[in-house]
């Protein structure tokens, strides 16, 4: 990224930071391999596949787009002394443009055994973000300061809590969970934090023959203020160790009111593969196709992830497909 953003992601400030006293509500990370982790929209899932994994993902977004967003995060999750706990962690690094949001979390979750094959975990993840928004790389083209736009680099550290459900057989899941659930609403403050989100996830595991199995799923994410995000998702997984598949992005006015024309402009297409280069290396890559007008801007997303095998009851654990 260039040293000053270009006039497209200022203009894009700009109009935010006039629409409000503050500037507006920051948005989530966007991401789209949580197919594979789902630590990092849900904190419930942490210790969920009874085996110690590390994650790490870079997100590049609309390529090529100066001032688009960048994601890196990195997710550590395993289960406790006991099997009815289960522990994570999860850093994250995001930007766009001008504004950058960094920080840590902590995860722990208890899981209850409802019946043998069905499972029930409460999580919760403590937590703070450092936001930023740097104002000395705003070139608003006049020779009178916008008092609206900060001329330097403002920071803000605040503290953050996410809650979630996760509920998993050995074929099914459905996790429900809340993010950014304290609530900042200082108007004296130039920095754009994100809205309290809400996460609803479930999916099923078919088995089409002794080698391939197919999983359909879906998310969606809510915050009531905006269109509702809306990710429809088909996986196929090869002799358990090639995942392939796509997502459908799309957006509806559940608790808004907005016509769909411009619900259409938040279409996007999304292929991607995970595969298990040795039974504890995975290497996963996703390509975003943005059915907009930012269609000749790809967003690629890379992961890496490690699993921790260990001998239980005589036998080699290995990693679920939920």
């Amino acid at each position: 990224m260039g040293k000053h953003v270009n006039k497209r992601t200022i203009l894009l400030l700009l109009l935010g930071l006039a629409t409000a006293p503050a500037a507006v509500a920051q948005q989530a990370p966007q991401y789209s391999q949580y197919i594979f982790n789902e630590l990092v929209i849900n904190p419930a899932y942490a210790g969920s596949k009874q085996i110690l994994n590390i994650n790490a993902t870079y997100r590049n977004q609309w390529t090529g787009f100066e001032g688009a967003p960048t994601t890196q995060t990195i997710s550590i999750d395993g289960p406790g002394y006991s099997k009815r706990l289960g522990w994570g962690l999860h850093l994250v690094n995001d930007e766009i443009g001008v504004q950058r949001q960094t920080g840590a979390f902590l995860n722990a979750a208890t899981r209850v055994s409802l019946d043998r094959y069905s499972t029930l975990s409460l999580g919760m993840a403590v937590g703070a973000l450092q936001y930023t928004l740097d104002g000395s790389r705003l070139q608003p083209g006049s020779d009178t300061p916008d008092m609206a736009v900060p001329q330097t680099r403002v920071s803000q550290i605040l503290p953050d809590l996410k809650v979630g459900l996760f509920f998993n057989t050995e074929r099914y899941y459905a996790g429900f969970s809340a993010a950014s659930l304290f609530p900042f609403k200082d108007s004296n403050t130039e920095i754009a934090t994100p809205r309290r989100h809400y996460f609803l996830s479930t999916g099923y595991l078919f088995d089409l023959n002794r080698n391939v199995r197919l999983k359909p799923s879906i998310l969606i994410k809510e915050d009531f203020r905006s269109p509702t995000s809306i990710d429809l998702n088909a996986f196929l997984l090869f002799y358990n160790r090639i995942w392939a598949g796509t997502s459908y992005r799309t957006a509806m006015p559940m608790f808004t009111k907005q016509e769909m024309k411009q619900l259409d402009k938040r279409n996007a297409l999304a292929v991607m593969a995970q595969v298990y280069v040795t039974q504890k290396f995975r290497v996963g890559y996703s390509y975003d196709i943005s059915l907009t007008a930012l269609r000749n801007y790809g967003s690629h997303e890379v992961s890496l992830g490690y699993t921790f095998l260990q001998k239980k009851y005589g036998r080699i654990l290995t990693p679920r497909n939920l």
